[in-house]
């Protein structure tokens, strides 16, 4: 009699193995990236940052807090790639896109008002 060991140590959810593109799949069901509403609110939010960054170039009388709206414009550009994308793969890679170039825009952001102003 032979004992075979699980593939991966069992989750406390009670999923043994979890498979990468069941984790994406989770992922898209969960944030349900193909509705408007998630679309609208991304990009208000993106017009909100874009905004701070505007009105901060007018109360610095500077043009440095503009740096960050090119990062903001790369994400307005993917979440409008994500809308029409026909697969999952697509999708979640377009959100990781997003996620990054928002992410990298207020890490700029910050580096420049410790930096320059």
């Amino acid at each position: 009699m032979t004992v075979t060991t699980p593939t991966s140590p069992p989750v406390p959810g009670g999923d043994q193995d979890v498979d990468f593109d069941a984790l994406a799949q989770k992922f898209v069901a969960v944030t349900r990236l193909r509705r408007p509403r998630v679309h609208l609110a991304i990009v208000v939010t993106l017009g909100v940052l874009t905004a701070v960054c505007l009105l901060a170039t007018v109360t610095r009388a500077s043009a440095v807090p503009l740096i960050p709206v090119a990062g903001f414009a790369a994400a307005a550009f993917a979440a409008r790639r994500a809308r029409t994308a026909s697969t999952d793969r697509q999708l979640v890679t377009h959100l990781v896109a997003v996620a990054v170039a928002v992410a990298v825009s207020l890490w700029s952001m910050s580096f420049l008002t410790r930096t320059f102003l």
